[in-house]
């Protein structure tokens, strides 16, 4: 199994100096990728967790340029809620500036009122959605035209292109049916959310259903809670099923999703500050990351 950082780019501590350490420091203890989280503007009456957040793309731009070796993900960032030519072109920047490291896990979005504040349609989101990949994939691949519902470009230069061109990594996040089917038909991962063993393994089997042999990735962002002997859990509100308790505790639920067919486990670490933050992943990667090695 490999294992994947959500950045401080959200939270009581986030900012620069959070993101760069905690990158830094994920590349030191062998993570095998960073990742950020995107909302953009949150309603008044929902501070937590995201109403305090660097941009996602500009947090993994600043990831980029101090870490060489990992890889620099989206988790996730909501597609149709952004102008796709802008959002092609940073993505394929993060991609060549840093050699050829970002994986692109993107969403259609839950949170009617951000899509309101930005003047976005929440109702064919789903539809912006498919269309803005293929939008991105015919820039990436250097085409310089496109036609679609929504979108129309003749004769464009698109570059820097990405270092993988149109072979960029494609994550879709989310637990629906919806989301299966489009990474089953045409995405290089699958990345729900908060899922037990049980209900991943159920996910995945309903892809593997519909991919038509194809490999996708079983991926998994999930919260984390890790508990000294004896401490109490602080009963954090998280979306969905939260591993927690000791090291030992987490790595035997782990055990169960990688039974279940978990890949690529992308993790939150429950903190209330830097030093919180830091311990936490000194101690995920020192006992916890080796018993998948």
């Amino acid at each position: 199994m490999r294992f994947g950082l959500i950045l401080p780019n959200f939270g009581a501590i986030a900012g620069g100096d959070a993101i760069r350490r905690s990158a830094v420091l994920a590349e030191e203890l062998s993570y095998d990728s960073v990742w950020t989280t995107d909302h953009l503007l949150m309603p008044a009456s929902m501070p937590e967790p995201y109403g305090n957040l660097v941009e996602s793309l500009i947090a993994l731009a600043m990831a980029a340029t101090v870490t060489e070796r990992v890889e620099l993900g989206t988790s996730i960032i909501v597609t149709p809620m952004r102008e796709p030519v802008l959002l092609a072109k940073q993505l394929a920047s993060i991609d060549a500036i840093s050699g050829g490291r970002l994986i692109l896990g993107a969403g259609v979005g839950w949170l009617e009122q951000e899509f309101a504040y930005l003047n976005a349609n929440f109702e064919n989101r789903g539809a912006r959605f498919d269309e803005g990949l293929a939008l991105s994939l015919a820039m990436w691949s250097d085409q310089g035209s496109f036609h679609g519902a929504f979108n129309s470009i003749d004769d464009a230069l698109f570059s820097p292109l990405p270092s993988r061109g149109a072979n960029l990594p494609i994550w879709i996040g989310g637990n629906s049916d919806h989301a299966i089917r489009r990474a089953a038909n045409f995405a290089d991962g699958w990345h729900p959310v908060g899922l037990t063993p049980a209900e991943l393994a159920d996910g995945l089997a309903r892809l593997r259903s519909q991919s038509n042999g194809r490999a996708v990735t079983a991926s998994l962002r999930s919260n984390i809670e890790l508990l000294a002997a004896g401490e109490s859990a602080k009963g954090y509100a998280a979306p969905g099923h939260v591993p927690r308790g000791t090291a030992a505790e987490v790595t035997a639920e782990l055990r169960a999703y990688q039974d279940a067919g978990l890949e690529h486990l992308v993790l939150w670490l429950f903190h209330e500050s830097w030093d919180e933050l830091e311990a936490k992943i000194r101690q995920f990667a020192t006992e916890v990351m080796p018993n998948f090695r």
